[in-house]
């Protein structure tokens, strides 16, 4: 047997920003719709610009102050179509079940900009409200595979926190003829059922946990947000601004790790991505997050590996 060291270099995007890697913030004053930004900002920097906390937010504010009275690009967007159910049920899907839907015409509206709950009104169709509005609900109980009307009037949140209490979850609505069932139990009143959405997304994918809306924004006209005065309102995607882009460095991590090749017929160098691969695969096994990469760090020589009765001399010619 033959004992090998390896080098790997982890690149970590675990750290809690802005405490070890704060994002540095870049304005651009080149205008460009809020997709040509983006694209920018990923070309020559990291993206458009996400903010999340208030520590954050000063700083964004610092970087676009020369523009505070205009209207500048950040990396907000309203993702409309990110509906989806409270339980998913994978498994007793048929095929296009998940995805059925019984909107009234005209609906989702967003009317009020932040209408990201789905309720059945009367004649079974479905409209988007607030979450913060309160209505009857319908829950699903996975034991029995049926529905119950609930006539207690909550808050979206509440109804599913009582539905996942005492019964499966609120309902999801697979077919027409599930539709039709919740519609006679409801006789003509407005329930609430398990459809919503994150609408209001950061172009990199960072929480959405803070926000600084203007007074009566978001107001459900547009799909972009910029900063103006200090605050953030929806504007049209298509205009061309400045915007404000992002770096966030990447946390490395180099490990050594020892290897016994039992085979003498393989070749460690050969096989490395093989190596990696295999490596990546036992980590996420065990919790790895996917922000995390492996990649080899190769020695001067070229090579990865190196026989563990050199490292002492390699030590010496490193210091």
């Amino acid at each position: 047997m033959e004992g090998k060291t390896l080098i790997f270099v982890v690149l970590s995007g675990l750290c809690f920003l802005p405490a070890c890697f704060p994002r540095i913030y870049i304005l651009v004053e080149k205008a460009k719709t809020w997709t040509e930004a983006q694209n920018y900002c990923r070309e020559k920097y990291t993206d458009l610009a996400s903010v999340e906390n208030e520590e954050e937010y000063k700083q964004l504010m610092a970087a676009s102050q020369k523009y505070y009275s205009g209207h500048l690009w950040t990396g907000l967007y309203g993702d409309r179509n990110s509906w989806r159910w409270s339980l998913e049920k994978k498994d007793s899907n048929s095929e296009g079940e998940a995805e059925f839907r019984m909107w009234k015409p005209g609906e989702p509206s967003n009317e009020r900009g932040y209408e990201n709950c789905a309720g059945m009104a009367a004649g079974g169709f479905w409209e988007d409200w607030l979450c913060t509005d309160t209505a009857q609900f319908v829950c699903y109980h996975m034991t029995s595979s049926s529905f119950i009307y609930v006539n207690e009037s909550k808050t979206w949140s509440e109804a599913q926190s009582y539905c996942r209490e005492h019964y499966t979850d609120l309902a999801s609505v697979r077919n027409q003829a599930e539709n039709d069932q919740i519609e006679n139990m409801n006789q003509n009143r407005s329930v609430w059922i398990g459809l919503y959405r994150d609408s209001w997304k950061w172009s990199d994918g960072s929480p959405t946990s803070f926000t600084y809306w203007n007074n009566n924004e978001p107001n459900g006209d547009y799909a972009c947000a910029v900063i103006h005065n200090g605050r953030w309102e929806d504007y049209d995607c298509d205009t061309t601004l400045y915007f404000v882009c992002e770096i966030v460095p990447v946390k490395q991590q180099v490990v050594r790790v020892k290897v016994t090749k039992q085979e003498t017929s393989v070749n460690l160098e050969d096989a490395a991505e093989a190596i990696l691969k295999q490596l990546t695969q036992t980590l996420k096994d065990n919790g790895l997050s996917e922000d995390i990469k492996l990649t080899w760090r190769k020695q001067p020589d070229g090579k990865i590996f190196y026989l563990e009765e050199k490292e002492e001399n390699k030590q010496k010619m490193l210091t």
